[in-house]
Order: structure tokens, then C-alpha cells, then sequence
């Protein structure tokens, strides 16, 4: 029996999806009525979809690396309404994050999730990629008696995409999205076979989406962890002052803790907006011995090679990056003693036989925003920012291999998020977030000064990676189709 994946059968299960779990009411406004709209900007997208007529195609696979949470149920919906097939779609999650019945609901609108397996501590990046090479597994089976041409695989943490068979990528010509800065760093290290619209690394994604994650850990620490008691008058070090860390930073500061922070780029500029509220040290070591709760926030592995070292007693670690990397060294020689313990309920680990005395890593050292092992980690209506982001990269990478497919475009390196795109997604997730009454600029500790500045079709070029140069030059004809669809009402057919 065929699975139905209709937009009115992909409604109907993400109701009864609510309803079994009791979200029903507080699920973000989201379910009101028989059927359930998507969310603004992914509506959006469908909207100018539908106006450019664009279409992935039946001909279009996607091979998907997800958090299953509600957000990406509005993703696939999306997806599904832009002339997916999601029978076609093949889906791994992340244990760390995965929501069972979202995976149920997911399965049940036709898409295939094949299972998460827990590792043991510190041990996540190779039990996962296991879990991605069963994926392709799957995927590479499930397709060869089908009419496909094309893959475009959506990753996070860049591992899905550096582990394409190479059978696979001789069938059909594959693209993908990116959407952590952690994939971007993989790819440094081992460039991906393909092209790939780094979504990581777009403006909105780094200034506008990094502190409503970083709200969402400090949220989750203070309900999770301290019982509803804020995170109040403590020494905060901040591991790498990227996106989230400068997020970390300011909230924390704003609770009122004494913040520094330790990052290893010696060019780095402290922002505007955090300057003579933090303090930067010299080493990691001096982080260590001198704070009481310490976020990674550096998308590497920091303590690689860094690892035994002096520390304050009782230091309390939690990670605001994916998978558990950034502490990786720390849980493997605290694995070895004899005081070593993993708490059942919050899967916070302790020992007394660190360096210097005992520690915790909170969460087994996964992304602590997680915690709560809900279907939300973020609220669906305010992440909708990043659904809407991953949506439009994903349009933009199918777009891109039609050009390829033609021989106008070539299919290879990492390539910049349509600066347009990225406007039409900020700019209708914040008219979302004024018609909903919620002041993001307060909530999320935003710098006044983003606001402004993302008013001008510039900024989107300028803080968005990779930069423009004599080494880099964005694919000219996807760019032109995606400036279409998003700058005009009015789209000529192609």
C-alpha cells in the first residue's frame, strides 16, 4: 500500500500528532483547525515556490540529517508541498535530540528514518557515522529501482555529506546544505565531492539565529539543571566567541555573572556590543581554574592535546555546540577512574578524579539546548527562522543542479547562501514575530544596531561566508534564478 504524503494527509498526521502528545494547546499556536497551517516563513516559501514554479521534482531524492523535532515535520511538509516526493526521502536523526513520536509522525507521512544508536561517552562521532554509512545503506537500496537523478543531501555536522558513496555519487549528481559550522570545519579538512550551499555560514544564520539558541541553552540550564533558579552571580568562561559564544556571553552577562572567554583566533574583534562587559584570557588553562561553569561554544574539539590540565574543583561543564566534541578528551580520561558516573535521568556525567578534583559534563557533553529530550527544543515558531533558511537552501541546491545538469554551473566546493533568500527569510520571520506580539530584540539580548543594519540588502552580503574575493565567485546563474524569485513578485517561468 502506497504511504500517502498529500499536503492534506501530511496535516492531519501532524495533528494527531499533537493530540497524542498532549501539546495540543501550548504547541506554538500551530493547531488550530482541522487543518494545520505551516508556519509563516515556510508558508512563505511555498508561496514564491509556487509563483516561480518551482518544483524539487518526482525525479529528486533527499538524503537528510535532522534533529526530529517539530521543526522538521514543517520542513517535510514544505518539501512535500514544493513536489517532494517523501517516499523518496531518506532521514537520519540524532539520539541526542530525537523525539520519538516525531519520528513516528515523519515515518508515517512516507519518509524512511532509519535508527539512532546510542554510544557510549565520548565515543558519539563514531557510533554516528556508522549510523550515516547505514544510512546511505538504506538509501542506495532504496533507490535503485526508482526513477532518480538526483540527490540533494540536507547534513548537519558535515558528516553525511563526507560520507556519499562514491556508487552512489556515479549514479546520480548530488548537492547539499550545510547548516553547522561544525560541517563547514569538516570540509576544511576533507572538501566535499560536491557543491554545497553552506546555509552555516549565512548571515542570518551566525547574527540573528545564534543567540535564540544561545537563549534556549541558558533557559534550559536554568529550568533543567538549577531547578528555575537563574544562572546568577558566577564566574562564566565562554570556549570560542563565534555565533553562540558571543550569544552565551551576553546573556549570561545580562544574569549578572562576571563572563570571559578564551578563543584561539588571534584576529579575532570582540563585538560592539559585548566590549567592556567581558574580559578575554590568554589561555584555556586560565579559563579552567578560574570559572565555575564553562560553555563550549567553539564547533572544534578544544582540548584536544590540551588535555590533562589544571581546573577549578567542582567546575561544571555544558556544551552549546553538536555532538559531544567539545569535551571529548575530558570524558574519556574521567571514564577512567573509579568515581566516574552517569546520572539516568539528565545523563550528566561526574567524577571526583579530574586534575584538580571533581567535574561535571552536563548532558554526556551533547548540546545541552537538547536537554529536555522534548519535541521542541527551540519553540517551533521561533526556529522557524532556521526551517525557513534550510528550505531555501535547499530550493537553492536544487536549483543549482538543474544548471549543473545543463553544464552552466559547476557542481564543486562550498558555496554562499543567496544573500536574497536570506532577506525574504529574516524579513518574514520578524513581520511573524511583531504579529505574534513577541519582542525579540528584548527576549533574545539582540544588539540594536543588527536590526538597522539588516535593513540594507548589504549586510546580507557582507557578513555571509564565503566572502567574496578573488578566490571565491557565488554561481552566478543559480544566484540570478534565487534573486528572481525572492527580490521580484513577478517570476518569468524557466
Amino acid at each position: 500500500m502506497q504511504r500517502p504524503h498529500s499536503a492534506e494527509h501530511l496535516n492531519l498526521y501532524f495533528v494527531a500528532y499533537c493530540a497524542v502528545t498532549h501539546y495540543l494547546a501550548p504547541i506554538h499556536e500551530c493547531c488550530k483547525g482541522p487543518l494545520t497551517p505551516m508556519m509563516e516563513v515556510t508558508q512563505a516559501l511555498v508561496d514564491r515556490a509556487r509563483a516561480a514554479n518551482f518544483e524539487f521534482g518526482a525525479d529528486t531524492a533527499m538524503v537528510v540529517v535532522q534533529h526530529m523535532l517539530l521543526q522538521t515535520v514543517d520542513l517535510l511538509r514544505a518539501v512535500a508541498d514544493m513536489g517532494q516526493r517523501l517516499e523518496n526521502v531518506f532521514a537520519l536523526g540524532k539520539m541526542y535530540s530525537n523525539s520519538f513520536p516525531v519520528i513516528r509522525t515523519i515515518r508515517e507521512m512516507g519518509v524512511t528514518v532509519t535508527e539512532s544508536t546510542m554510544p557510549e561517552p565520548g565515543k558519539f562521532n563514531e557510533c554516528f557515522e556508522r549510523d550515516i554509512k547505514h544510512l546511505w545503506e538504506v538509501a542506495g537500496q532504496g533507490l535503485a529501482q526508482r526513477n532518480i537523478k538526483r540527490i540533494i543531501v540536507l547534513d548537519d555536522a558535515g558528516g553525511c555529506i563526507s560520507n556519499a558513496p562514491p556508487d552512489l555519487l556515479r549514479r546520480y549528481i548530488a548537492g547539499g546544505v550545510e547548516q553547522t559550522s561544525l560541517g563547514v570545519f569538516v570540509f576544511e579538512e576533507k572538501p566535499p565531492s560536491f557543491g554545497v550551499i553552506s546555509w552555516a555560514r549565512a548571515a542570518v544564520k551566525l547574527q540573528i539565529g545564534g543567540p535564540i539558541f544561545s537563549h534556549c541553552l541558558i533557559d534550559k540550564l536554568n529550568r533543567e539543571f538549577l531547578n528555575g533558579k537563574p544562572l546568577r552571580g558566577h564566574a562564566i568562561g565562554i570556549i570560542g566567541l563565534g555565533s553562540i559564544g558571543s550569544g552565551m556571553a551576553n546573556l549570561t552577562a545580562r544574569q549578572g555573572n562576571k563572563v570571559v572567554f578564551y578563543d584561539p583566533d588571534p584576529d579575532l574583534l570582540i563585538p560592539q556590543y559585548l566590549q567592556g562587559r567581558v574580559v578575554r584570557l590568554d589561555s584555556l588553562e586560565e579559563l579552567m581554574t578560574r570559572c565555575d561553569y564553562v560553555f563550549g561554544c567553539s564547533g572544534r574539539n578544544p582540548f584536544k592535546g590540551n588535555w590533562p590540565m589544571a581546573h577549578r574543583p567542582g567546575i561544571k561543564l555544558f556544551s552549546g555546540s553538536s555532538g559531544d566534541q567539545e569535551f571529548v578528551p575530558i570524558i574519556l580520561d574521567l571514564k577512567g577512574g573509579p568515581s566516574f558516573k552517569v546520572a539516568g535521568d539528565s545523563w550528566d556525567i561526574t567524577s571526583d578524579d579530574g586534575p584538580s578534583g571533581p567535574i561535571l559534563v552536563a548532558y554526556y557533553g551533547y548540546p545541552y539546548n537538547f536537554a529536555s529530550r522534548q519535541g521542541e527544543a527551540v519553540p517551533t515558531h521561533i526556529v522557524q527562522l532556521e526551517t525557513g533558511g534550510l528550505l531555501a537552501g535547499l530550493m537553492q541546491a536544487r536549483i543549482h543542479l538543474a544548471f549543473c545538469e545543463k553544464g552552466h554551473e559547476q557542481n564543486t566546493g562550498i558555496q554562499r547562501m543567496s544573500p536574497e533568500a536570506q532577506s525574504f527569510v529574516y524579513k518574514t520571520w520578524l513581520k511573524a514575530m511583531r504579529d505574534r506580539s513577541i519582542d525579540v530584540r528584548e527576549r533574545y539580548g539582540y544588539d540594536s544596531e543588527i536590526f538597522r543594519a539588516a535593513s540594507c540588502s548589504k549586510w546580507f552580503v557582507d557578513n555571509t561566508e564565503p566572502h567574496l574575493d578573488s578566490s571565491y565567485e557565488p554561481a552566478s546563474r543559480t544566484e540570478e534564478v534565487m534573486r528572481e524569485i525572492f527580490s521580484n513578485f513577478a517570476v518569468r517561468k524557466r
